[in-house]
């Protein structure tokens, strides 16, 4: 029987607390909807299940529990569209020191704070997340609504390719590395390799692919240029994506990666740094999405980054400026990604996307971006999609009940959700409270 499951937070543990069927009623809050960026003053939410089931002026329903939100801005649960929840240490340690047990722990909890930052969704940009999205989905312990991609698919000596030096190729007598058996990433070579690894990872229950078309930042062996995949290998990630009713995304710095991966049916552009206006006219006119981290393109690069790896950081945040002018200046649709990961201490830095957004957009777009906007790209999965019994990243009937209140504003002042733990006074996915300090 569905219910709706009041936790009580104390800083000890998350006890729930049951009422069965029971009907819950906002009053007094000022909605935004995620697409308005006008607020709808003075209204009301009741929420039945996991569901709203109306949305107006002086609502009442007998029985239900009243929440009174004051006068504060009610908004959709927030999206993070480019997570790493199982990346959650610098890739030779993932290789060498983490067993998938302790990934899987250690990225639930962070899954968890997510939540309590109030991103109600995420989609996971490549890594071992799929375990978690299930176990999050099987009630053992609190989480965002994954959109896991799964392994994250590159090839020999490309991004995320963890494989060591000293270990040589399966083709001629090595083996896959610890990462790679645990899903982390796949390394494909030749349209065979690149069928099986794509297909692997909806079987595992992906709800969309992430390639690598350019090399990246992070990586040991790859150089930022380097162009990937075969027209072969491409082929056949899009059609196995498509096969599959889904999509895929890509990993992308350079003109050429982004158009081919375009040709093929790319739908969301991850980065983009060194992209020109060509690039740029290419992803409106093909209605591709771009994805942006603002926190990490704009601050300087890990002191434990190699020279090689700071070189290519400093390369990319070079460009990034000139790219988001060019996507502002087409109308490109941007969705909200913070790209954290590596570490507890960058996994808490989540919120300060927020503060970053905001020097380059005005609040209400990146709202949208966090919102509506990150919701149509996600559902972009089609019947991968675990969640379509309603919408996301919305305020409307029928909508998932995916709730954040907010003590101020953020439509004027976005900058105020980087301070989850003060300005966020009400925490609600799938019909669920997970903070109520109202």
């Amino acid at each position: 029987m569905k219910r709706i499951l009041v936790f009580m937070i104390t800083s000890l543990f998350v006890a729930p607390v049951f009422a069965e069927d029971t009907q819950l009623l906002i009053k007094n809050v000022n909605i935004f909807d995620g697409n308005n960026t006008r607020l709808k003053m003075g209204h009301d939410v009741l929420v039945e299940n996991n569901h709203i089931k109306q949305v107006g002026k002086g609502l009442s329903a007998k029985g239900a529990v009243i929440i009174d939100g004051g006068g504060r801005t009610l908004t959709p649960g927030f999206i993070d569209a480019h997570t790493h929840i199982a990346l959650i240490a610098p890739f030779d340690q993932l290789e060498n020191e983490y067993t998938g047990i302790y990934v899987g722990a250690a990225g639930g909890q962070m899954a968890e704070n997510m939540l309590m930052r109030g991103f109600t969704t995420v989609r996971d940009a490549g890594g071992a997340s799929i375990g978690i999205q299930r176990a999050i989905d099987d009630g053992w312990f609190a989480g965002p609504r994954i959109f896991s991609s799964g392994a994250f698919i590159t090839q020999t000596s490309g991004h995320l390719d963890m494989s060591d030096r000293t270990n040589p190729h399966e083709h001629v007598g090595g083996k896959h590395s610890h990462a790679q058996q645990i899903g982390h990433y796949a390394a494909v070579d030749g349209k065979a390799e690149m069928l099986g690894a794509a297909r692997q990872q909806f079987r595992n229950g992906a709800t969309q692919l992430k390639l690598a078309t350019n090399g990246g930042i992070s990586a040991v062996y790859s150089p930022l240029d380097l162009d990937q995949f075969t027209d072969d290998e491409l082929g056949a990630a899009a059609e196995t994506a498509k096969a599959f009713g889904s999509y895929f995304m890509v990993h992308a710095y350079y003109d050429n990666a982004v158009s081919r991966a375009i040709d093929f049916g790319a739908k969301s552009i991850e980065h983009g740094h060194m992209m020109t206006e060509a690039s740029v006219k290419k992803m409106k006119e093909k209605d591709v999405y771009l994805v942006v981290e603002a926190l990490m393109s704009l601050s300087d690069g890990s002191p434990d980054f190699t020279p090689e790896q700071q070189k290519k950081f400093q390369l990319a945040k070079d460009g990034f400026m000139k790219m988001i002018e060019l996507a502002k200046k087409h109308k490109l649709k941007i969705a909200l990604g913070s790209d954290t990961f590596l570490s507890k201490e960058a996994y808490d830095l989540q919120a300060l996307e927020w503060t970053a957004r905001a020097k380059l957009f005005d609040s209400a777009e990146v709202m949208k971006q966090a919102t509506s906007i990150g919701a149509e790209l996600i559902e972009m999965s089609g019947e991968r999609n675990r969640y379509k019994e309603g919408a996301l990243g919305v305020v409307k009937v029928g909508a998932y009940a995916d709730l954040v209140i907010v003590d101020g504003n953020p439509l004027k002042d976005v900058t105020i959700l980087s301070n989850p733990e003060k300005n966020l006074k009400l925490i609600m996915k799938d019909g669920v409270i997970y903070k109520n300090t109202l």
